[in-house]
């Protein structure tokens, strides 16, 4: 290797301390699907073996090579589409600060859901998605946070942050690097039940997914946007 030469050989693209889950459909091997391209599982490639499942085949999605920024993604079809996260609790972030990155095309429908869990308790249901055409929502149910965002048309892909620190109870909304919302929420989210992408309680999403990281830490800004620059650059986010 030349002196003005750098090697990549193992180089992290960002942080994994604390690293909990990496989805990447931009890496086809780890979407185990069927010949016409429903997805049964969707492997974590944090090492943490945390992988995403559906065993009955009405509610699986579809994995698109090209979906997203001409990398893989897999499609929800808005109408009865999700995966399960393998501890469907997310025990993990339970009661503790956490970040979530998650790079997905603007739904296809408004009062829609990327994902969400079945509980209906205060603080017992961690979701996000779109109430509005430029209304974004994050809530622990009934403990929630919206978020005025730039309207986009369906389809555009976009990036998310969320962050919760529990030392100080504050969530932070970002979308495609612009922090869209603060607020202090009165606790942190437990006891989650039915924890899934594409759906929220009885409500299903229409939209694609490409990538999906869960810390079980509020990171930190530069650490944010090193993440955040990275997933833009990857999947084409203007």
């Amino acid at each position: 290797m030349l002196p003005n030469q750098r090697s990549n050989f193992r180089r992290a693209r960002f942080t994994t301390v604390g690293l909990r889950l990496h989805l990447d459909a931009a890496l086809p091997g780890t979407v185990i699907r069927d010949g016409s391209n429903f997805v049964s599982a969707w492997n974590d490639k944090s090492g943490a073996n945390r992988h995403m499942v559906q065993a009955t085949q009405a509610n699986k999605p579809l994995f698109q090579t090209t979906g997203l920024g001409g990398l893989g993604a897999l499609q929800f079809d808005g109408t009865d589409d999700f995966m399960t996260f393998s501890d469907q609790t997310l025990a993990y972030i339970a009661g503790r600060s956490f970040t979530i990155f998650y790079v997905a095309s603007k739904p296809a429908n408004n009062n829609t859901w990327v994902f969400g869990g079945t509980n209906t308790g205060t603080r017992t249901n961690l979701y996000a998605g779109n109430l509005t055409a430029n209304t974004h929502r994050v809530g622990f149910y009934n403990d929630d946070q919206g978020s005025i965002v730039t309207a986009a048309a369906s389809g555009i892909t976009e990036i998310y942050t969320i962050i919760y620190d529990s030392s100080n109870n504050q969530r932070t909304i970002r979308r495609n690097r612009v922090e869209v919302s603060r607020a202090v929420t009165s606790g942190s989210v437990a006891s989650m039940t039915g924890q899934a992408i594409g759906r929220y309680i009885s409500s299903y999403g229409n939209f694609k997914i490409g990538e999906f990281l869960i810390y079980d830490r509020a990171l930190q800004f530069a650490e944010q946007e090193t993440v955040e620059k990275d997933l833009m650059s990857k999947w084409s986010i203007i």
